[in-house]
């Protein structure tokens, strides 16, 4: 039985970049399992977002918005709204869920030195100019929270003043969803046009990221090229949008591969496409953040992932994949030889890759560890509130 979070004072959430990427999905998610454990919330967020709308079907007496992202530094709109909504709600706790806009936070947090302010942190973290500024208000900081180790230690070198105050929350799944034996994929394989006994190799498409695409393509084709492999694979990209994509559709047709890859519509169920693949690619390592990574081990689905500086704490460590060079098509198309020329490693692979997931990023544990850096740094500033 879940315990209640009511204990908490009321935290206040921002969403204040517009986007919707893997990033503010995880956060989302975040409120949605506090509020069915019974935290008592606030969020600010961008009108027309998508966050907003999710929030909205949520509980929409619990959402202010902005009319646009605001400044990143000394916005004096979120100050009359972050103001506003401080002193009607008796926040207790201010959650920022990115770091772009500490500039337009931070100094106005300066007020209310009671209330701790925990910050996200995405992969993509970089030493900006702009961070020189927004060192001057980091001591308002109570908790930075990462995904990974390695961006730990990456966040600590490059913001010495934030290094002990650097938290790890590994991403969180519902094992009730990412549940492989609660699907039937030969369902998915069929609506595809693909026999049973065939390996399938797939991707999630991305207009963001069109050259992991063509990487994709390019790795098929020189995969292919061996007749034993084209009889028994195939490749198909989920999610592909045919307007706007004609160059890969060009790039398809030029290599011949109009019979071996599937460009196939989105899904609703990401678990079911995931899990009925033999082996998810991600190939490029600018749109890693591990979520897509994790859900695929989760499936039991043995993964070839882009190296970067944190896939190696959900691949090699899992040992539910490979690694291989960001956007390397060359590169892919040898691992995945090495992969499905060993079926036997292959399904000890998707066996490891569920256990891995497990044991490592169970959205229980999450929510569990977000109550205790939430009630640390709450005890802490009320121990400095005495002094």
């Amino acid at each position: 039985m879940q315990s209640s979070l009511r204990e908490i004072p009321l935290v206040l959430f921002l969403f204040l970049n517009g986007k919707f990427g893997e990033d503010e999905q995880l956060a989302l998610e975040d409120v949605f399992e506090l509020h069915a454990r019974e935290l008592r919330w606030h969020a600010i967020c961008i009108e027309g977002s998508e966050v907003h709308s999710r929030l909205m079907l949520l509980d929409k007496n619990s959402v202010a918005t902005l009319p646009k992202p605001p400044r990143r530094n000394l916005d004096w709109e979120l100050r009359e709204v972050l103001s506003r909504e401080i002193g009607r709600y008796k926040v207790g706790l201010v959650h920022c869920c990115d770091t772009d806009h500490l500039g337009s936070i931070l100094p106005w947090m300066m007020k209310f030195p009671k209330i701790p302010v925990v910050v996200s942190e995405g992969p993509k973290v970089q030493k900006r100019i702009r961070h020189v500024f927004q060192s001057l208000f980091y001591s308002r900081v109570d908790a930075l929270l990462v995904p990974t180790s390695t961006l730990r230690k990456r966040v600590a070198q490059m913001r010495p003043v934030l290094s002990n105050k650097v938290r790890v929350v590994h991403p969180g799944l519902d094992f009730n969803i990412f549940n492989p034996e609660h699907f039937d994929f030969k369902l998915l394989r069929n609506k595809w046009g693909i026999d049973p006994n065939n390996y399938v190799v797939g991707m999630i498409a991305s207009q963001e990221y069109k050259k992991s695409q063509s990487a994709f393509i390019k790795a098929a084709a020189s995969f292919l090229r061996n007749e034993e492999l084209a009889k028994r694979t195939k490749f198909v990209i989920v999610g592909f949008e045919h307007e706007g994509n004609e160059e890969l559709i060009e790039l398809v047709n030029q290599f011949h591969l109009q019979d071996f890859i599937i460009l196939a519509p989105a899904e609703e169920s990401i678990p079911k496409v995931l899990g009925s693949l033999d082996v998810y690619v991600l190939p490029s390592s600018k749109a890693m953040f591990g979520l897509q990574a994790i859900e695929s081990l989760a499936m039991g689905t043995p993964i070839v992932c882009a190296s970067g500086p944190d896939s190696s704490e959900w691949t090699g460590n899992s040992q539910g994949g490979l690694l291989m060079r960001s956007g390397d098509s060359f590169d892919l198309q040898r691992k995945l030889r090495m992969m499905l020329d060993d079926p036997e490693q292959l399904k000890i692979m998707g066996q490891k890759a569920v256990q891995f997931a497990r044991d490592n990023y169970d959205r229980g544990r999450r929510t569990e560890r977000l109550r205790e850096i939430y009630e640390r740094v709450i005890r802490k500033r009320e121990t400095l509130a005495r002094i």
